[in-house]
Formats: C-alpha cells, structure tokens, sequence
C-alpha cells in the first residue's frame, strides 16, 4: 500500500510500515526521510506562483501534468518500480487544501491500478 500524505501527519518511525520518500523538492529533518521521488517534485517557480496566487488550481494541475510530460522517462521508470506488496510513503508539505500530491495519487491510480493507496 502507498500512503500519501503530509509530512506533518507522518507517523513516528516506530509506528511506520515501509519506507518514506519525499514528493517535494525537500524534506524536514527531524522526521526520518532521506529519499525522494524527484521526478514528481513540483519546480520551486510551480509552487511559488501558486502560493501568491498568480495562478490557481487548474492551472497548476495544467502545468504539473505537462511537467510530467517533459519527465516521463523518468516518471515511468519509478512507476514500474513500485510493488504492490510493498508499504511506502509518499509525503510533501501541505497539510490541508489543494496539493500535488492529490495529482500523483491520480497518476498512480491511472497507470498502476494493482497498487492500493491511502490518501490522507
């Protein structure tokens, strides 16, 4: 199972069943992740332009999917590696409201079907 969620409801480390891995750009140090998925990573010019409010939600999406576009290889590859036996979390910074995150559960549902996830 992947477990998508926030950084922020991550549960401590003797609680977890399966690697964390980081779907944004960086990570907090003081919960145990040191991977990351860079291929989802929004760029830092993605995010910011959101955050004030330069573009809104559809555009966003509109721009995340082409940037999956442009790093499909990449994209493809981390897909194909994924198990369906395998426990994993895939975390980034929002707690609450629009994230990508909600983008990549999309994108796994759609091309690894096989893969049970939780979206928190």
């Amino acid at each position: 199972m992947i477990k998508i969620q926030s950084f922020a409801s991550l549960p401590w480390s003797r609680a977890r069943s399966g690697k964390v891995y980081s779907l944004a750009l960086g990570y907090p140090r003081n919960v145990g992740v040191r991977n990351r998925v860079s291929c989802l990573a929004p760029t830092w010019k993605l995010v910011t332009a959101f955050k004030k409010g330069q573009i809104d939600e559809a555009e966003y999406t509109a721009q995340y999917r082409q940037l999956i576009k442009e790093r499909w290889a990449a994209v493809k590859r981390w897909l194909d590696s994924l198990s369906a036996d395998r426990d994993l979390y895939l975390c980034c910074w929002e707690r609450s409201g629009f994230c990508h995150r909600f983008l990549v559960a999309k994108l796994i549902s759609k091309y690894r079907p096989d893969i049970q996830l939780r979206i928190a």
